[in-house]
């Protein structure tokens, strides 16, 4: 019994862990590497200092009370576009969708959505399920081939943004009749 746990815990200690393998950008597509881009100025692109985290344009655009995660979430809908011209399986596409959905909703919330924008970067995660999931066995859609669901793509986060700042001014001025 004990050789058996013995060497369980060599091969755990063992095991060889791969890290993700990311593509260059000499190897992508240019709208991909021009994504990967836009992914790192959104989440990334300046460093908090004395801290090993990152913030880009979604967190800072965030601390403008209602408009700032709505634009946010517009903005972000590009990488999601850029899933349906990769031919990225709807079930990543919709993983996509709730990604930004659910930092817009939490993003709204003052003060705990700020810290929540600062620590979800849903632009780059959503940036390496394009990369891990796109088709590479056939060329990219057409924006004619794609219209239609992107536009759906940015309808659902446009009213999804607009309720959110309907839902934060109700808000608001609930918290100002009470006092």
């Amino acid at each position: 019994m004990g050789g058996g746990l013995h060497n369980l815990l060599s091969m755990a200690r063992e095991q060889v862990i791969i890290p993700e393998v990311i593509e260059p950008d000499e190897k992508l597509p240019p709208d991909l590497v021009a994504l990967r881009k836009f992914a790192y100025f959104m989440d990334e692109a300046v460093a908090i200092p004395g801290t090993s985290r990152r913030i880009g344009l979604d967190a800072a655009i965030g601390f403008i009370p209602g408009f700032g995660d709505a634009v946010g979430a517009i903005l972000s809908a590009w990488i999601i576009i850029g899933g349906l011209r990769h031919r990225v399986p709807l079930l990543h596409v919709t993983r996509m969708v709730i990604n930004v959905l659910l930092d817009l909703a939490i993003g709204e919330i003052p003060i705990l959505g700020d810290i929540f924008d600062i620590a979800f970067e849903e632009n780059v995660m959503n940036l390496k399920l394009l990369l891990r999931h796109r088709d590479r066995s056939r060329p990219p859609r057409s924006f004619a081939a794609i219209g239609f669901a992107a536009f759906i793509v940015l309808a659902i986060i446009v009213v999804a943004s607009v309720a959110a700042i309907v839902l934060l001014i109700a808000a608001m001025i609930w918290v100002a009749n009470k006092r």
